[in-house]
């Protein structure tokens, strides 16, 4: 199966008694300090300025130009009522015109990143974000494995948007090496996004029973550089079950276990929302990576 997407060198750390904390406030600067100016102003979006800088939301446009409607916000397509995982899939170049980077179709919401709208014209002259879909929440997610004197370590980043409390940068258990590889801290920091999508929605639905006015949620997106973990869940997976969990070859599937918790964890979600995987370069999830990396060090 194929690896990481990406050829970036990936970042060496040196384990220094005397820097620890240098080197951590380093890399944990990305996942703290607001994005640089990035989205249109017009009568559809809001602009709000403070600590974590500008908020765009649209919601109010009509259908794309390019791809599904206003791009993930449809209905995905299902089979006997369930959805089909290559529909899980998000296929960027297919939802936004030329014009938009990768880094054009993120915005900040507030301490959320967000999936841009592919309908925007013009960027804001403030941020240089274009408008924002509140409703399309982007969780980035890594995961690392690393050998050193004392053996295997895996460890793994999820990254919500800057100054986000919920960014998180663990270490994952296990004392043999069998337990640490990259594939298995990949899985582990997809199933804890699914696990962290699910009390979100709780979260969010109870502050909306209070009284709070909340953008409904219509999707989660979660970004990796991996293409083990979405061309898994997005295309061999259905072949793995009907071959009862065996490969091609007639092999038993590595990661099985992992493999069935992310796809329950999927269905809970998907009870409320979409579910879409995102595969970007790796330079354009340097967030997330920072995050697994700075575990390493702790």
């Amino acid at each position: 199966m194929p690896g990481n997407a990406g050829s970036t060198v990936p970042l060496r750390i040196r384990m220094k008694k005397n820097k620890p904390k240098k080197v951590e406030s380093e890399m944990t600067e990305l996942a703290r300090v607001p994005r640089a100016p990035q989205i249109p102003q017009n009568e559809k979006s809001y602009h709000v300025q403070g600590m974590v800088g500008c908020g765009h939301s649209s919601t109010a446009h009509g259908p794309a130009t390019k791809g599904n409607g206003d791009h993930i916000a449809v209905s995905p397509e299902k089979k006997d009522g369930k959805v089909l995982a290559t529909d899980r899939r998000f296929h960027a170049e297919n939802e936004y015109p030329t014009r938009f980077s990768l880094q054009d179709m993120e915005s900040d919401i507030g301490r959320w990143i967000c999936l841009a709208c592919p309908l925007s014209t013009r960027k804001c002259k403030d941020c240089k974000q274009y408008e924002g879909h509140e409703d399309s929440l982007i969780i980035a997610i890594h995961g690392d494995c690393v050998t050193d004197k004392t053996g295997k370590r895996s460890a793994m980043g999820l990254f919500y948007g800057r100054g986000n409390t919920g960014n998180l940068s663990l270490p994952l258990p296990g004392k043999d090496d069998h337990s640490h590889t990259t594939q298995i801290a990949e899985l582990t920091a997809c199933l804890r996004a699914l696990r962290n999508a699910t009390s979100i929605i709780e979260e969010r639905h109870s502050m909306m029973r209070k009284g709070k006015l909340l953008m409904p949620l219509n999707a989660f997106v979660i970004k990796t550089d991996s293409e083990y973990l979405v061309r898994s869940l997005t295309e061999w997976l259905p072949k793995w079950k009907n071959n009862g969990w065996k490969t091609c070859k007639g092999a038993p599937v590595a990661n099985a276990d992992l493999f069935k918790l992310i796809e329950t964890g999927i269905n809970m979600v998907e009870l409320v929302v979409q579910v879409k995987f995102w595969l970007v370069p790796r330079a354009n999830n340097l967030e997330a990576i920072c995050l697994a990396k700075v575990a390493f060090i702790k």
